[in-house]
């Protein structure tokens, strides 16, 4: 358990959630709302202000980030299966598609260990 890297899940999180600068509270907002966190711990996790945290505060946030996580890899699985039906038989997305089969397996085990 760390701060730091509680900190680091928050600003990816964050980071991703935005639709541009003027964006970031709300982002925040969001998350906040989606993972049963507070605005605040968010806030100050991302602006590295945060010096300590709870056991149980960390054990969400690494959730939420798994939760991302697998958000990103369906997103990606969903993308490339619209352009293998545009584009029929391509080697290269045949490859992608393998890859990133590969990563939801490992979020998914992921997933296992923090139960």
């Amino acid at each position: 358990m760390s701060t730091a890297v509680a900190a680091e899940y928050v600003r990816k999180m964050v980071e991703r959630e935005t639709s541009g600068n003027g964006d970031v509270e709300n982002a925040v907002r969001r998350l906040a709302r989606r993972h049963n966190l507070s605005f605040w711990q968010i806030m100050h996790l991302r602006a590295g202000r945060a010096k300590s945290i709870t056991i149980d505060a960390f054990a969400t946030i690494r959730r939420a980030y798994i939760d991302h996580c697998e958000a990103e890899v369906r997103a990606l699985q969903q993308e490339i299966e619209q352009d293998r039906k545009r584009y029929e038989e391509n080697h290269d997305l045949r490859d992608l598609e393998n890859e990133v089969q590969a990563l939801a397996e490992k979020v998914r085990l992921a997933r296992e260990r923090i139960g």
